[in-house]
């Protein structure tokens, strides 16, 4: 009797620390080019221009949102603000803005609906939304998800700020940079 009443202390207690440990999706509003207003609260859902979404959860960092042809990315950071991009049918993807505090902001970011990346003298992309403006670029050139690229942090390189990142292709990885000037503005990736 007391082999089982000490099993059931050790599995309830397993039991809440793995519930204690298991991420959600955080609240967040976000922009994606060509006016996609995403939305979701603490937990889920996620909800596209006002519509419920088809939710997976790939890991506790991870999920995708599901709405018709469109895809939103969600990846939850260690710090957990998240890191949202789309994807929709005929290879269109980019990398949404998430809006501070759910204020009201445009787009800065790159994808084919959204026309060409920011230039000398054009948007100044902020060092925390570098990683992902840099993962949906690259997806572009690479023709791959978004959320098959890792980017790591922006860096001041010289008088350039650098993003690296890969992606796993077969048996081996591509490395490559997004490098953006030093205001802030983006500049290619290789």
């Amino acid at each position: 009797m007391r082999w089982n009443a000490l099993f059931f202390t050790i599995t309830i207690a397993g039991l809440t620390i793995a519930g204690a440990a298991r991420a959600e999706v955080p609240f967040f509003n976000a922009v994606c080019p060509g006016n996609v207003e995403v939305h979701a609260d603490d937990g889920g859902p996620i909800y596209v221009n006002g519509r419920e979404t088809k939710l997976r959860r790939f890991n506790n960092n991870y999920y995708e949102a599901k709405l018709e042809s469109l895809t939103i990315s969600v990846t939850v950071r260690p710090d957990g603000t998240p890191d949202i991009s789309y994807t929709k049918k005929g290879g269109v993807n980019g990398v949404c803005n998430v809006r501070p505090n759910g204020a009201a902001s445009a787009p800065r970011v790159n994808s084919r609906m959204a026309g060409p990346p920011p230039r000398a003298g054009g948007a100044d992309i902020d060092l925390g939304t570098m990683p992902a403006f840099c993962r949906g670029a690259a997806a572009e050139q690479f023709d791959r998800r978004p959320s098959e690229i890792t980017t790591s942090m922006a860096f001041r390189s010289g008088n350039r700020i650098v993003v690296q990142g890969n992606y796993a292709e077969r048996k081996k990885t591509t490395f490559f940079n997004c490098w953006f000037d030093r205001d802030g503005n983006f500049m290619s990736v290789n």
